[in-house]
């Protein structure tokens, strides 16, 4: 069967995305499934179930402090540091989040995320200005909330103040002082009219809503109280502070119940019901006959600096269950005690019940929201987090297609983090988190899986390792040390992957043997084992960035800050040739797949190719604006991607060194990019602005598009044929509307002013009057373009005033663009007006002359009469008649030629005509 034909790339899509939608600060969770988060001066609205953000609220230029739902999930309210405080109507949000939190099927963290499988729908339309925004705190706002019925709302101030405010009519009922810092919490009563806060003072007290005073201020922290929660009768009270103890007090009695030390700063408490079941808790039905038996079991969990959320038994004062969410294992559960900090970024920002008790959601310092739900791992119970939604990812360093060779199933992404994320393609989804390096991940590469084997993945970071692991269960398998700086560029051999290829800011070059490792199960090994370097070499002066290995594997080329590029023998390492000529650092490097030579990109915007034979330059690609950072082969060699500091992605022509397409998805540099799939029909790429792109290779899919298309506007052109043909106009303007072509619209409305002008207003009003807002928009789009040409403007005038005619201002104002489109139509048209002015003017002249030539003419005529003189006169008066009749033939020689422009003035006058009625 012959192989089929080598089919030029020319356009990828973007198929999904993972981007920025929350950056740290208040999230609030609503009984819809709906999470809102901050992101800078914007809150994002992001669904629990898919991960997709429905909507984007606008901010105000400052960041956002707090937010709260409404009970109902119809409002969301909002503060930023502007002290600006904000209503908006999410009620089409809430309906398009009306999902079951508890679904057990793996989420995406992919805002935006354009449609792919599993990825759901588009996403909703954000209200475009809030319900009512106002101020009343004199500093920001830190905390807001809602009464269980949703018509009163408070807000805790930086003024050391609390407010009540009416939710419907907006305005203040009660203003509660009395703290002496930082009012931090607000609470309401669920059943009666009372309100809690707690301040930097370390204080927490009890307003009456009705008396409008506070009835009680409880002491028992000394440092700033962060959290407040009440069981679900509202009458003990749970509050959490930085001192690193939980405090429970009885409402009733304005009493401390007990005094619990959680040995850590707390950021987030809840008191959690005894039928959520959590690992740790009595069964329900006990928990019942205690509390019938006054014997009553208060569980509470915390999250703090030390990045564990912990349950508690506050009668008993200990803790009944622990959770790591940063070091868990796949099953996302640890019962070990905690007694080490939590590493960077892995602390807890704050803790929440999940609606109908099904679980905690807890914020960590690295912009995720966890959701943890009870589950069972090898007959345990255990909470697992399902899912793990990442708001930030930070900059991504790197990127590599992961699983079988045509068909990867995941990317795997690098950060400024220690962790590796790998990411479902499908869904975009995070399946697992891979920890081990102590440092920043900065290199990564990836082995196919083959013959059912599991794909490996490698890293090499800050930390000056480099780890090989099991990309389908997670597993370390082995670790090389001896780089004597950051490890930035690793690459695996191109046939069957028997070694590894490392270089970094040592500048050293080495190889790493990996055969014992490709068929070693990850159970088998207890603990990772030590990669062997076969051979390592000073290879260049300067950091080394990148590093690429021959598809033959026996040659690998290095890639540097010193300008330069070498191209080595392996497996001794030995240079073969220097690549000079970048006059910036070198940051990729790569073999062209059937050609003997290598492609190079460099910090002065060029990307090189080489002859391996003799290292020469064959070519220079020019057309980025800022440093070339990645670049990869693609269609057989024929053509190659780069990606730069621009933001820009590049497709290169090799054998014509042009640019073929350009595309646009990121705002910062794109650091990694990678490519793979069937036919590399996959481009990923992730840079400073810390979104990851998957892109699409939609060129077969536009080629039939377009043939289809094309097939079909052929046959609706002779269509349109038939029918002007057969005068039928409607069908006739109707199909150049579907075809979008304004050559074809013209013809229908010449044909129509062809019948005159009162038939064609007729004509041109019935064609008119049943455009909608889109078709109207097209229409004058057209006009627009006809009144440019002053031999269509008749078309476009007439087609105008039917417009006007038949629709109304209200409806014109309610086209999209509709001001600059008739900016542009009345400028042109006051141009042809002035044309026409000139015209008719210049007809003027004419008139005066026909009158002047008529007054010649009676003039000449009468001379004429006397030159003809009485018989009886003298031969000297015959002789000056003779000359009389002389000048009398010049006169009626131009008195002719004054007939025949009297015929023109004629003409003129009738065109003259014409044109003011057409005016």
């Amino acid at each position: 069967m012959a192989a089929a034909p080598l089919r030029a790339k020319t356009v990828y899509r973007p198929q999904a995305r993972l981007e920025v939608f929350y950056t740290g600060g208040p999230a609030q969770l609503s009984d819809e499934g709906l999470l809102a988060c901050a992101c800078g001066d914007e809150v994002k609205v992001v669904e629990v179930a898919s991960g997709r953000v429905l909507a984007t609220l606008p901010g105000d230029s400052e960041p956002v402090t707090a937010l709260a739902w409404s009970p109902s999930g119809q409002r969301l309210y909002t503060a930023s540091r502007s002290l600006q405080q904000r209503a908006w109507d999410v009620a089409p949000l809430a309906a398009a989040g009306r999902e079951t939190l508890d679904s057990s099927a793996a989420v995406g963290s992919a805002p935006d995320a354009l449609p792919a499988a599993g990825a759901g729908g588009a996403a909703e339309a954000a209200p475009a200005a809030p319900l009512r925004a106002w101020r009343g705190h004199k500093g920001p706002v830190t905390d807001l909330i809602t009464d269980a019925s949703g018509g009163l709302l408070a807000s805790a101030g930086a003024d050391r103040a609390a407010r009540v405010w009416d939710a419907d009519g907006f305005f203040c009922t009660h203003v509660f002082h009395g703290h002496q810092g930082v009012v931090l919490r607000v609470l309401f009563h669920p059943k009666q009219l009372m309100l809690v806060s707690a301040g930097e003072d370390a204080e927490v007290r009890v307003w009456d809503l009705v008396d409008k005073s506070c009835v009680a201020m409880l002491k028992a922290h000394f440092s700033a109280v962060t959290s407040l929660s009440l069981s679900s009768d509202g009458w003990t009270l749970l509050s959490a502070a930085r001192d690193k103890v939980a405090v429970l007090w009885d409402l009733r009695k304005y009493a401390k119940l007990a005094t619990i030390p959680v040995h850590e700063a707390v950021e987030g408490a809840v008191i959690v019901p005894a039928s959520a079941a959590l690992p740790g808790m009595a069964d329900p039905k006990r928990a019942a006959a205690d509390a019938t038996a006054d014997r009553r079991a208060v569980y509470f969990a915390t999250g703090g600096e030390r990045g564990a959320v912990r349950l508690w038994r506050g009668d008993m004062g200990r803790c009944v269950y622990e959770l790591h969410p940063g070091t868990a294992g796949a099953s996302g559960a640890s019962t070990a005690a905690a007694t080490a900090p939590a590493a960077a970024g892995e602390e807890l920002t704050g803790l929440a019940l999940l609606p109908r008790g099904q679980g905690l959601l807890a914020l960590t310092c690295d912009c995720r929201a966890l959701f943890l739900r009870p589950a069972e791992v090898e007959g345990a119970a255990v909470l697992a987090p399902q899912p793990e939604l990442i708001g930030n990812i930070d900059e991504v360093t790197d990127v590599r297609l992961v699983g079988p060779r045509g068909a990867p199933a995941s990317v795997a992404v690098a950060t400024n983090a220690p962790a590796i994320r790998l990411f479902d393609l499908a869904t975009m989804a995070c399946t697992a988190t891979l920890r081990g390096h102590s440092e920043a991940v900065l290199a990564l590469d990836a082995l196919p899986a083959r013959d059912g084997g599991a794909a490996l993945l490698a890293s090499g970071g800050k930390d000056r390792a480099v780890r090989l692991w099991d990309a389908a269960s997670g597993a370390c398998l082995a670790f090389g040390s001896g780089h004597a700086g950051a490890v930035a560029a690793l690459a695996f051999a191109r046939r069957g992957g028997g070694f590894l290829v490392s270089g970094g800011a040592d500048r050293l070059l080495k190889v790493w043997d990996v055969k014992p490792h490709l068929a070693a199960a990850p159970a088998a090994q207890p603990a990772p084992a030590e990669l062997r370097a076969t051979a390592a070499v000073a290879a260049h002066d300067k950091d080394i960035n990148a590093v690429a290995v021959a598809p033959n594997d026996s040659l690998v080329v290095t890639a540097s800050q010193d300008r330069t590029a070498k191209v080595w023998q392996l497996p001794a390492l030995v240079a073969l040739h220097t690549l000079r000529g970048h006059r910036r650092g070198v940051w990729a490097a790569t073999f062209s797949p059937v050609d003997q030579a290598v492609a190079t990109a460099s910090g002065d915007a060029t990307v090189r190719l080489w002859a391996l034979a003799d290292g020469a330059c064959l070519r220079t690609f020019e057309g980025h604006a800022a440093s070339v950072l990645r670049i990869a082969f693609l269609s057989a060699g024929t053509q190659m991607v780069s990606a730069g500091a621009d933001g820009l992605v590049k497709l290169w022509g090799v054998r014509s060194a042009e640019c073929v397409a350009t595309f646009d998805e990121h705002e910062g540099k794109v650091w990694a990019m990678d490519v793979g799939g069937e036919a590399e029909s996959l481009l990923v790429t992730g840079g400073a602005d810390a979104r990851v792109a998957v892109w699409r290779d939609c060129t077969a899919a536009d080629a039939a598009a377009a043939a289809a298309g094309a097939a079909e506007a052929a046959v609706m052109a002779q269509q349109l044929s038939n029918a002007l043909q057969a005068e039928d106009f409607a069908a006739a303007a109707a199909l150049a509307f579907e075809l979008r072509q304004a050559r074809r619209l013209l013809a229908v409305v010449d044909a129509a002013l062809a019948r005159g002008p009162k038939a064609a207003a007729d004509i041109l009003g019935s064609l008119v009057a049943s455009l909608d807002a889109e078709q109207l928009k097209q229409c004058l789009e057209f006009c627009r373009e006809w009144n440019t040409h002053s031999r269509h403007c008749h078309a476009a005038q007439a087609t105008l005033q039917a417009v006007l005619r038949h629709h109304p201002p209200q409806a014109l104002l309610a086209v999209p663009g509709v001001g600059a489109l008739l900016d542009a139509l009345a400028a042109y048209s006051q141009r042809h007006a002035a044309r026409l002015d000139r015209l008719r003017r210049s007809t003027f002249l004419l008139d005066y002359t026909l009158a002047a030539m008529r007054a010649r003419r009676k003039k000449v005529m009468r001379s004429a009469a006397h030159a003809n003189g009485a018989p009886g006169d003298s031969a000297g008066t015959h002789a000056e008649h003779a000359k009389h009749a002389k000048v009398l033939g010049s006169e009626l020689g131009s008195i002719s030629k004054g007939a025949r422009i009297t015929g023109v003035g004629a003409k003129v006058k009738r065109k003259r005509k014409g044109l003011l009625g057409t005016e």
